[in-house]
């Protein structure tokens, strides 16, 4: 009886674990488990059923007919089978729930029954009301195992073991109850009877032999398997977790590409829900998802714009045909090559195609032997813009420009940045006769003045051009004649272009060569400095020198500062060469203090890039002090382009300067683009009328008209006028006549050394002579 109990236990602690495991299984292990566990459950309660009857005392020596004790165990096992089966379906619960009770337990009590019948040699009569009872007992038994397997809160969770083992007592009571119940309704008479009549009968100690091996192996194999199958389940969520919990996406796929399993990672990487009834996602988004072998590649999906990084393992094995699949969302990644490689080949300020950029697009043309035109361009005064607004004003207006230049353009005309303030152009086939029209639509852009930080800032460009195959034959060639001939367009009065030509080789090699001679005149004190009078009207008496620096070189002879300034500007040099100009013009003062000129003043003209500079106040402190220089004896000449400048900053270094004793005048005026409001707000005493006003003066009523004009404007200001380049005696006698209050220029001496500059002086004074002006 203990023994059938404890069976009875062991078989309801299978069935519960068994019916959770159909309940939560997948489509086809369900159908598996089903004939399993209602086997295994059929065949438990089977055991139970003869072990208990094996207890039972006959009161005749009894066999048990073979052929009804096979069917017993089939009739138990197809009962539980059909129970589970209804009761694992998905519509109308309740009714599956009782229909799926009422199969189960009455397979039960027929299993009990038809055991009952196997039993020779006796008779067998039932009582009603117990017979009743029993099937009710097996039915209502099974209901209570379905609902807490499948119907009950615990079946929609983990169940603890303690909470079966509670279960499986219950149950085993209620399975022995039944067939206690069933053994209480049974009457059992011995029957003399002939046992050789009858086949396959089994004697009952074979029987309890076959009962208890039969049914232990079943139990072990039975716990074995749930042991294993648990051991599995486990390692199949570890690996669950691991794949859920990975960052890549990863999927297994059937041979036409139906997702089998796919981690969250996959489906957020697809941008679909992972319940969706669409999961054909390779099948959409790939072509080659059947084939079977590995690949690697990238795949751009449009549905949400991202580049996914995919690798395929084919998983090739018996009656299996699968495929592994990792993506990896490598937008960023993407986005950084590109971003990394578009800096590599393209200017970060402007945006554009940088030098080696260039060169690459050029050897393509140039190995097609397509014809093209280079056109080397470069912004006149970018440095100058820099030094005085700042970098961020000047890569402001580098941006900007780049953007006028590029609307000069046409689509399949190359432009790109190269450095600095140089802009290079590329015209191609047909568009090579247009290079005229371009360049001029390039200046045309420039025309227009630049507003940065509410500051207007006029820009101009020089141009160099030079073709292909015509004059160069190689990159270096091309990008070299068209600097060159830039060059050029830039010595000759910037806001031009130059076309390339066999002598411009020749000048620039003259260039270079001033370039390394000036800073070795620098080192070894080459240069020197001449003086020219500034003529008062109309007494005709000295009243200031300008100083000008002079080179005369060993093997170059006479270099005029028209040709070494500019180059001195261009490649950074003007600062030393402007420092030492200003540190010799005082010394000179400092040596006539002892010659009787005391009172003389000296002019020295400071560079815009060197007036620009912030160092530029304390340099010219640093050598008033040093050669004790009078401040109120120096006259310092600044160009429109200086004053254009108009900040703040400006305005207070002008201040300070004037406040230090320093007389300043503006020199070169009419050459550039002062407004009457900006003259009003510098601190100018005088106002140097250009050479260019002067040289057709006379005889030309529209020249003079201008002249006339400035000299006014001047006076209106409250500033002294002073025009420079005098070299006749008729422009001479028509200034003095219109009020000019000084002139400079060879009609009256030309610059002249110190020596000869204090001769001239003394002279004067002692002889007081001067200039004679007569408006006759």
């Amino acid at each position: 009886m203990l023994l059938s109990y404890l069976i009875a236990t062991i078989s309801a602690y299978a069935s519960i674990d068994l019916a959770r495991r159909v309940k939560h299984s997948k489509k086809k292990e369900k159908l598996i488990w089903l004939i399993l566990g209602g086997a295994a459950l059929g065949i438990g309660i089977w055991s139970m059923h003869f072990i208990a009857m094996l207890a039972y005392h006959f009161p005749v020596p009894v066999y048990y007919h073979l052929f009804l004790v096979i069917l017993s165990v089939i009739i138990a096992g197809i009962g539980c089978i059909l129970g589970f089966l209804i009761v694992s379906g998905q519509s109308l619960p309740f009714l599956r729930f009782v229909l799926a009770g009422i199969i189960m337990g009455s397979g039960i009590a027929t299993m009990h029954y038809v055991g009952m019948e196997a039993i020779q040699p006796v008779i067998i009569t039932y009582n009603d009301v117990l017979f009743s009872i029993s099937i009710f007992i097996a039915i209502f038994a099974s209901m209570v195992a379905l609902w807490i397997g499948f119907f009950s809160p615990f079946s929609k969770k983990e169940m603890a073991w303690k909470l079966k083992l509670l279960f499986s007592i219950i149950m085993a009571f209620a399975i022995t109850g039944m067939h206690y119940t069933g053994m209480s309704a049974t009457n059992i008479s011995g029957h003399a009877t002939n046992l050789e009549s009858y086949s396959s009968l089994l004697d009952t100690n074979l029987l309890a032999w076959i009962v208890v091996i039969g049914t232990a192996l079943i139990f072990i194999c039975l716990f074995f398997s749930l042991s294993f199958e648990r051991m599995y389940k486990k390692h199949e969520l570890v690996q669950s977790i691991i794949l859920d919990s990975a960052v890549d996406g990863i999927a297994v796929t059937k041979d036409d590409g139906t997702i089998i399993h796919a981690n969250p990672a996959f489906y957020q990487l697809m941008n679909s829900e992972e319940n969706s009834t669409n999961k054909n996602y390779l099948e959409t988004y790939l072509s080659t998802c059947n084939q079977h072998f590995s690949f690697h590649q990238e795949y751009h999906l449009k549905k949400n714009d991202h580049i996914i990084e995919m690798k395929k393992h084919p998983i090739i094995g018996e009656h299996l045909q699968q495929s592994l699949w990792f993506f990896r969302d490598i937008t960023e990644q993407v986005k950084a090559k590109e971003r990394i490689e578009f800096l590599a080949f393209h200017d970060p300020l402007t945006q554009l195609p940088n030098r080696y950029k260039l060169e690459m697009e050029i050897k393509k043309q140039i190995d097609t032997n397509t014809e093209l035109a280079c056109i080397f361009i470069d912004l006149d005064k970018l440095k100058f813009t820099n030094d005085t607004f700042g970098h961020n004003v000047g890569d402001s207006l580098l941006s900007f420009a780049s953007q006028r230049l590029a609307h000069a353009l046409e689509v399949g005309d190359l432009l790109s940045r190269i450095g600095g303030d140089e802009f290079v152009i590329i015209l191609s086939g047909n568009r090579v006769k247009k290079v005229d029209d371009v360049v001029q639509k390039c200046m045309s852009e420039m025309e227009v003045p630049f507003t940065i930080n509410g500051t207007k800032i006029r820009v101009t460009i020089s141009a160099g051009v030079c073709a292909f195959p015509q004059e160069a034959k190689n990159i270096e060639e091309l990008l070299r004649f068209s600097d060159l001939a830039m060059y050029e367009s830039k010595r000759n009065g910037k806001n031009r272009v130059t076309y390339f030509n066999s002598l411009l080789s020749e000048k620039m090699r003259r260039v270079h060569l001033i370039e390394k001679e000036m800073i070795h005149a620098m080192q070894h004190n080459d240069f020197h400095l001449l003086f020219q009078p500034k003529i008062q009207v109309p007494t005709g008496k000295v009243d200031s020198v300008e100083a000008l620096i002079r080179w005369n070189h060993p093997e170059l002879g006479f270099i005029s500062p028209g040709e070494f300034i500019p180059i001195a500007e261009e490649k950074d040099l003007i600062w030393s060469i402007g420092t030492w100009v200003l540190r010799a013009a005082c010394k000179q003062w400092s040596e006539w203090k002892t010659k009787e000129m005391v009172d003389m003043k000296i002019a020295v003209n400071i560079s815009p890039l060197q007036f620009s500079k912030d160092d530029f106040l304390p340099m010219l402190t640093s050598i008033l002090e040093e050669t004790g220089m009078n401040p109120k004896r120096l006259e310092l000449e600044i160009t429109e382009s200086s004053s254009l400048a108009f900040e703040e900053q400006t305005r207070k270094k002008l201040k300070t300067i004037q406040h230090m004793g320093i007389s300043i005048s503006l020199d070169d005026f009419g050459t550039g683009y002062s407004s009457f409001k900006h003259l009003k707000q510098l601190p100018i005493e005088v106002l140097k009328i250009d050479k260019s006003f002067v040289d057709h003066l006379i005889g030309n009523h529209d020249q003079e008209s201008i002249v006339r004009s400035m000299i006014q404007l001047g006076h209106n200001l409250s500033m002294k006028v002073l025009v420079e380049g005098v070299e006749h005696k008729e422009q001479a006698k028509w200034l003095a006549k219109e009020g000019c209050d000084m002139i400079q220029g060879y009609y009256f001496s030309k610059p002249i050394p110190p020596d000869q500059l204090t001769k001239y002086i003394i002279d004067q004074k002692s002889k007081e002579v001067g200039v004679t002006f007569s408006y006759e």
